[in-house]
């Protein structure tokens, strides 16, 4: 198995402790390079209001299996939960696309580190991309910590 870095992050977030929670409570606008080799793939992006950017969390924790959550105080696997600290760091953030120039896409809504590896760009399909019945225990308030 490869991946392949098809851009680069750039954002004002240089530590994981300056980088908000989520991305979806960033204002901040970052950039994203796609590398010249992919560019042809951006045709037709700006049709996309919202798209779901994946990248490598190249400053995790890659030995992470257990950890506990800004929501809990009770230890869970990491495949329970969002933290960026995993055997494959592969993160992900809705973004919204706010222009593009050239090659660069301008987006708010990144929690990513400045000079995260993009590996892969989709658009963002409401309809398809909400399950039509949405529960998960996983993300109900524990310990009277609330989501956000």
């Amino acid at each position: 198995m490869e991946l392949v870095k098809i851009g680069i992050i750039y954002s004002p977030y240089k530590t994981k402790e300056e980088a908000p929670r989520q991305g979806a409570d960033s204002e901040e606008v970052c950039y994203i390079e796609i590398f010249e080799n992919y560019i042809d793939g951006l045709k037709d992006i700006e049709e996309a209001k919202y798209l779901i950017v994946l990248y490598w969390g190249h400053q995790s924790n890659r030995e992470t299996l257990i950890t506990k959550t800004p929501f809990s105080d009770v230890p869970k696997g990491v495949f329970a939960c969002r933290s960026p600290n995993r055997p494959n760091p592969i993160l992900f953030d809705i973004a919204e696309l706010i222009d593009r120039k050239g090659n660069v896409l301008v987006v708010k809504g990144l929690d990513a580190i400045d000079g995260s590896p993009v590996i892969d760009i989709k658009p963002y399909y409401e309809r398809i991309d909400i399950p039509k019945e949405v529960r998960s225990k996983i993300l109900e308030p524990q310990d009277g910590k609330e989501l956000r």
